[in-house]
């Protein structure tokens, strides 16, 4: 057997260990976790540290068709719960529903024991019906789309959220108001819980797991139709290129959900995208399998694959996503049914000896496994670490590199045959210069993009001024350099009476010239940034509370005395003010600034509060 046919094996092999590897450690970790029971989870003998973050397999209490509150579980009087086991299914959740209809609305909540320390700790929701808000201990942490109690009232939306809070009451109260009124498939999965450098890390790794392959698959895609149109004739770098670009924008949609994190458009229009990109590149890989081995593949594989993803895409423009969801395991059905075909002509032509069929065996099982893998696990909402990244790295590889040695051969030969014709020579030799120039064009374009993005996921988009996230981060530098400095929470006065009278794009105007104002009159002196909505937050360096109360409150007065051209009312500003103590933590401090806020909107506004 040839050196080249041991290393796929080896290449199957491995990827089958990991997937082992990965099911029995999930299975094994899931026996050792505790499981909430009756709606409570004792944590209180869990090393975080050695043992991990948690996933929350278990019983929560759910109350079918309530919005109950932190307040309404301390009375306790005429609650009862519907215990049901989470991570919830169709099936799972038939078996408990007090009514026949899969579309409603309901709190689901479990009470968590944790261990004796004041670490900040962070909880990952992902899929909790199609919308939720999340209390963590009575205050509103998260809320993805509009919760509601009908469809007209609700709106459905996924994105993964981080939630982080302190551990200081050592119980912490986890309540989802959540509803479904568009998809009916009762999905609920398990939050992960942890130390919020766990939560937060793995956030980052997946993220970057996503974006990677997403790089590569964007890169691979453009290569290949690039190469496509230098040479017409062969449609095989066509379909290749078509299949990476359709799972590079699935890569940003599921998973980690980038783009729905980014832009916030109509959930069912990302969704039907990531059903649509399913079908569009399963024809892709039909097609560049057919135009690679048109001596092993018949036909009729390419037109069945072609005429059914064109079908099920129409369908899914227009049909409800239950029905989706339905037919959906109608075209597995068909799909895995050609790909095992398809898989046993390549064996037959490894078996005969037809070129390049060991390397596209290869990464074709990895692929194959993989989406099984993962498709029966999504059935369940199983909390198993996805295969379809290693699989589809693995296959858009060997796929690259067989295409590469046929580009390799033929460059090859090429140049045997046009020894005496040093024209031909050179002209081979520009077009891969010009392939070369094209990929780190790409590579530079995306690289570009990146870049934007990142910036972009730091800074809010309306004012410019550093966004939550970059604010916490810049504080907590400065906790590092141990510099002194105040914190202030800013809130525009009657700002929701602006919006009214004037319209929402002068109070959007009003905020960009407040930021504009802020930040020229802060200048070296510290940095402000968008706390949300109308509030800022203005970082002031200093020690002397007096002086920084005085710079603070000729912030104030000069923006009172302000007047907008494009609005009549005079604007002003209420400061809460508090001074960072090594002692208290970030969040305690910002808690302190929005108390000192609150003191002031409560005693007449435009005015500075201080607290100590």
């Amino acid at each position: 057997m040839k050196i080249k046919n041991w290393l796929g094996i080896i290449v199957i092999l491995i990827f089958l260990s990991a997937m082992l590897y990965s099911g029995l450690y999930t299975e094994s970790h899931s026996i050792n976790t505790p499981n909430p029971v009756d709606g409570v989870l004792d944590l209180t003998k869990w090393s975080f540290e050695s043992q991990g973050p948690v996933t929350l397999d278990g019983d929560w209490e759910f109350y079918f068709n309530q919005f109950l509150t932190s307040e309404d579980f301390k009375m306790k009087e005429g609650l009862k719960p519907t215990y049901i086991k989470i991570p919830s299914t169709l099936s799972s959740m038939k078996e408990v529903k007090p009514f026949d209809s899969n579309y409603f609305y309901g709190t689901l909540r479990l009470v968590i024991k944790l261990p004796s320390n004041n670490l900040s700790y962070g909880l990952s929701s992902d899929i909790v019906l199609s919308s939720y808000k999340l209390f963590i201990n009575g205050i509103l942490y998260n809320e993805v789309g509009k919760v509601g109690t009908s469809k007209e009232t609700s709106a459905p939306y996924y994105k993964l959220n981080q939630s982080y809070f302190d551990s200081s009451n050592r119980t912490v109260e986890l309540i989802y108001h959540t509803s479904d009124f568009n998809f009916g498939d009762n999905a609920i999965t398990s939050p992960r819980l942890g130390y919020a450098t766990q939560i937060a890390n793995e956030t980052k790794l997946s993220l970057s797991r996503d974006l990677f392959l997403f790089g590569m698959l964007l890169i691979m895609g453009i290569y290949h139709i690039g190469i496509f149109i230098m040479r017409i004739k062969d449609r095989t770098p066509l379909y290749f290129g078509i299949f990476c670009l359709m799972f590079a924008l699935r890569m940003l949609i599921v998973g980690e959900r980038f783009l729905p994190s980014l832009y916030n458009i109509d959930f069912k229009i990302y969704a039907r995208a990531s059903y649509i990109t399913v079908y569009i590149g399963y024809a892709s890989l039909c097609g560049f399998l057919y135009f690679s081995f048109k001596e092993l593949i018949n036909k009729w594989m390419l037109r069945i694959s072609v005429g059914t993803s064109g079908i099920f895409t129409i369908l899914t423009l227009f049909m409800s996503f239950p029905l989706i969801d339905k037919w959906m395991i109608v075209y597995v059905a068909i799909g895995f049914i050609i790909l095992i075909y398809a898989l046993i002509k390549l064996l037959l032509g490894l078996v005969q000896g037809v070129p390049y069929t060991g390397e596209v065996i290869v990464g074709f099982v990895c692929l194959l496994i993989g989406f099984a893998n993962d498709y029966f696990y999504e059935i369940n909402l199983t909390n198993t670490p996805s295969m379809i990244p290693f699989g589809l790295s693995i296959f858009v590889l060997t796929q690259a590199y067989m295409l590469s040695s046929k580009f390799s051969s033929a460059f090859s030969n090429t140049e045997k045959l046009s020894i005496e014709n040093t024209s031909i020579l050179l002209d081979l030799k520009n077009i891969n210069a010009n392939l070369e120039t094209i990929v780190d064009s790409r590579t530079s374009d995306l690289k570009k993009v990146l870049n934007e993005v990142e910036i972009l996921s730091r800074t809010d988009y309306l004012t410019k001024l550093p966004n939550r996230r970059s604010i916490v981060a810049d504080l907590e530098a400065l906790i590092r350099d141990q510099l002194d400095f105040f914190i202030s929470i800013a809130d525009i006065d009657h700002f929701k009476a602006i919006n009214d009278t004037y319209g929402h794009d002068v109070g959007d105007q009003l905020l960009i010239e407040l930021s504009n104002t802020l930040t020229k009159q802060v200048g070296d002196n510290g940095f402000v940034g968008r706390w949300g909505g109308e509030e800022f937050l203005l970082v002031i360096f200093g020690e002397d509370p007096k002086e920084i109360y005085l710079k603070v409150d000729d912030l104030r007065e000069h923006v009172s005395n302000h007047q907008y051209h494009f609005i009549e009312d005079r604007v002003t500003l209420t400061f809460g003010l508090c001074k960072y103590n090594p002692e208290d933590t970030l969040d305690q401090c910002i808690a302190c600034a929005d108390k000192a806020l609150y003191d002031g909107k409560q005693n007449g506004r435009n005015q500075v509060r201080l607290r100590k």
